[in-house]
């Protein structure tokens, strides 16, 4: 019966903390210039040299985030997880420094989003959308 409650009876919902809003918006705020900027120079010539460096920056801020978490070899680990022969003091400070890389770099999650959803869009509209819209007219 406890999940048949409605809200007002005690079932209170968890808001979004400030910060987690914060990112959401910048999140979209950067998407949204990355993808601007982007749709606003393919008009140009030389589009082959800006689509070549927004490839450099994607793979450079992918490599950094992986990189600095270290191949995200630490993501999950427990200290049960660890070698025996170290000492709890030891794991913690493994633990704790894979969970403080996670969180410094979380920031690059953000501009790695948006050349993805970047690429994701012009891939959507060079190759998906030609390809529906032959498969219909036809």
């Amino acid at each position: 019966m406890k999940n048949l409650q409605t809200q007002g009876e005690g079932n209170e919902q968890k808001k979004p903390s400030r910060k987690a809003v914060v990112r959401l918006i910048l999140l979209i705020v950067v998407t949204a210039t990355v993808f601007g900027v982007y749709r606003f120079l393919m008009g140009y010539p030389y589009f082959e040299v800006v689509l070549a460096v927004y490839m450099i920056l994607a793979t450079a801020f992918l490599l950094s985030y992986v990189i600095y978490n270290r191949g995200l070899s630490r993501k999950g680990i427990t200290a049960d997880m660890l070698p025996v022969e170290w000492s709890d003091e030891e794991k913690k400070e493994f633990i704790a420094d894979g969970k403080r890389r996670q969180d410094r770099s979380r920031w690059l999650l953000i501009p790695i989003f948006a050349f993805f959803f970047t690429f994701a869009m012009d891939i959507m509209e060079l190759f998906v959308i030609p390809f529906f819209a032959e498969l219909f007219t036809k």
